[in-house]
């Protein structure tokens, strides 16, 4: 065990005897960083929700990108990306050891190709107007999500269907505006609910059916504010809330939310299978700790956004799993992946990189950029196994006594993730901005990027006050029309497979614009990190999401499951 002062925060943090171990096997420093300087850096390499319009510079087509139409990359569309035409050795270099090795890197990214969406992209189908995605059919605008079908304006899934505006949603079907469910059957507007059936505007209840406005319920049937009702004199309840009415949906919503903050909160939400587990948003996992939003991982540290399993034997890594192994400071690397350091958006198929940004079926690559089915490669160069691993080494011995300085003096030897001012995105653009907002200045004083623009807006037809209060007095015109929010003013539409869920559920059409509801259902999250607490009604010490000074009602496992198991 030993205490370190953060090379960025300039904080000290621990690294624990166990975690020396992880470092020694996959044969690797100790990190400079603490773990939350390091997650921010990484979730800075990705941009899973912010899209913009340009041209593919190989076909010419309009496509949907992750990058903007000013940023200076050659962006291919998914489709010639994915084509094998061509796969990244036609830009390879040779190292120079006269040369800082990230500079290299930096220098083949400028000339590479990137693709304009981080999809798995053959494994899609009718899905081109989402991110971060895989095996999906009929989806649109829906952000990292895996086997989903008939879904809209939605993050964070697995198994998803016929759903929309939801967040880490899993097998389950006909969810509306949720967060945090597993194995629903039309549950909406409700937040960490698990096996419900018919279930509106309630917060942690499991197995229930035909409840409105719940909160802590296990196994009930026909709730109103916790209050039992007959069948009968329920649906009679139903019939005069008007559950199919947008304003009377606002109004239930406020008082709702109003009644989830009289009853606790859980410590933290996480599964009764879990072993050994610390960290929020945890499932069936064991000897895993400091995570959030995992599923099935194994002897994993400081991971976050695990939405498929497994994952065994991994630290510091952001996503997303499906077969992960021996994983270390990475973002955006899954799907049968094993020992893959200090690299981000690289699937499926991959054995022993580092150092690689987009590299799709290969092994034993050593900072690559946009490569395609090779192996034993240094900056796209092809060599032999002999020759790949004198070269390797010689370049790790290099970064060990040359390290990349950055603009803010912090030194980026062999062992560190890429410096912050190498990413491609702004940090307000990046996955990083949405789970660590800050400011401008506070940006720019840590060495990230910032971009003041933003996505241009259109005239609008219709304001959102205007349009019709229920879905069955909406006509097939809406589909014309283009929306004022009520929120931002910005515009959107509704689109054909929306309407027709829409239509399905009986909901009104949305009010605001797609990005403030997202935005809205983000807010409501919990974040990454823990805090030290005690709980509210027995005062024992506890590690929770919920920092001292939040509104919430926090009880203990043992309170908590005693009043309401």
């Amino acid at each position: 065990m030993e205490t370190r002062n953060c090379q960025n925060c300039k904080k000290d943090f621990t690294i624990e005897k166990e975690d020396f171990s992880f470092y020694e096997k996959m044969k690797v420093p100790a990190p400079t960083w603490c773990p939350e300087c390091r997650m921010i850096r990484r979730f800075s390499f990705g941009n899973a929700w912010n899209l913009f319009w340009r041209n593919c510079d190989l076909c010419k087509e309009r496509t949907m990108s992750i990058y903007p139409p000013d940023k200076k990359l050659t962006i291919y569309c998914p489709k010639c990306w994915w084509d094998d035409s061509w796969d990244g050795t036609e830009y390879a270099m040779d190292y120079d050891p006269k040369r800082n090795f990230f500079e290299q890197i930096n220098q083949l990214s400028e000339k590479t190709p990137f693709v304009a969406l981080d999809n798995l992209y053959p494994s899609l189908k009718n899905s081109n107007y989402s991110n971060a995605l895989s095996w999906c059919k009929d989806c649109y605008m829906i952000f990292w999500a895996d086997y989903c079908e008939g879904v809209f304006y939605s993050s964070l899934l697995n198994g998803l269907k016929y759903s929309s505006d939801c967040i880490r949603g899993y097998e389950s079907e006909l969810c509306y505006e949720s967060i945090g469910f597993n194995k629903n059957y039309r549950t909406f507007f409700c937040d960490e609910c698990d096996t419900c059936v018919d279930v509106w505007f309630s917060r942690n209840c499991y197995s229930c059916t035909n409840c409105i406005g719940c909160v802590n319920l296990r196994g009930a049937s026909n709730y109103i504010f916790n209050i039992k009702y007959s069948k009968e004199e329920y649906e009679r309840q139903v019939k005069e809330l008007r559950l199919d009415s947008w304003v009377k949906l606002r109004e239930l919503e406020k008082k709702s939310h109003d009644f989830w903050q009289t009853l606790p909160y859980r410590e933290y939400n996480g599964h009764s299978l879990n072993v050994n587990v610390t960290g929020d948003h945890v499932y069936t996992s064991r000897n895993s700790k400091e995570m959030y939003i995992a599923n099935d991982a194994e002897n994993c540290k400081w991971c976050q956004l695990i939405t498929v399993g497994p994952a065994k034997d991994c630290m510091d890594y952001s996503g997303w799993g499906n077969n992960a192994n021996l994983i270390y400071e990475c973002i955006g690397v899954g799907e049968n992946v094993s020992n893959v350091m200090f690299s981000f958006i690289c699937t499926p198929d991959l054995l022993n990189l580092q150092y690689c940004t987009w590299n799709i079926s290969g092994k034993n690559n050593f900072g690559c950029v946009n490569l395609k089915r090779k192996s034993y490669c240094i900056l796209n160069k092809q060599y032999t196994k002999e020759e790949f691993e004198k070269t390797r080494e010689q370049i790790i011995k290099d970064m060990k006594v040359n390290p990349y300085v950055d603009k803010l003096g912090r030194k980026f030897y062999y062992g560190e993730f890429f410096p912050p001012e190498m990413s491609k995105f702004p940090y307000n653009h990046s996955n990083a901005m949405k789970f660590f907002p800050k400011t401008k200045e506070e940006v720019l004083a840590q060495g990230y990027l910032w971009d003041d623009s933003e996505n241009p807006t259109f005239s609008t037809t219709i304001k959102s006050e205007d349009l019709p209060d229920a879905i069955k007095d909406t006509p097939e015109t809406i589909l014309n029309e283009v929306i004022k929010c009520s929120n931002c003013a910005r515009s959107y539409k509704i689109v054909q497979g929306e309407l027709n869920l829409l239509r399905k559920m009986n909901l009104p059409i949305p009010h605001e614009c797609p990005k403030c509801r997202e935005n809205k259902r983000f807010a409501r999250m919990t974040k990454p990190g823990m805090y030290h607490r005690t709980c509210d009604k027995c005062n024992k010490n506890i590690y929770t999401p919920y920092a001292p000074g939040r509104p919430e009602i926090v009880y203990c496992v043992q309170c908590y499951q005693g009043e309401f198991a």
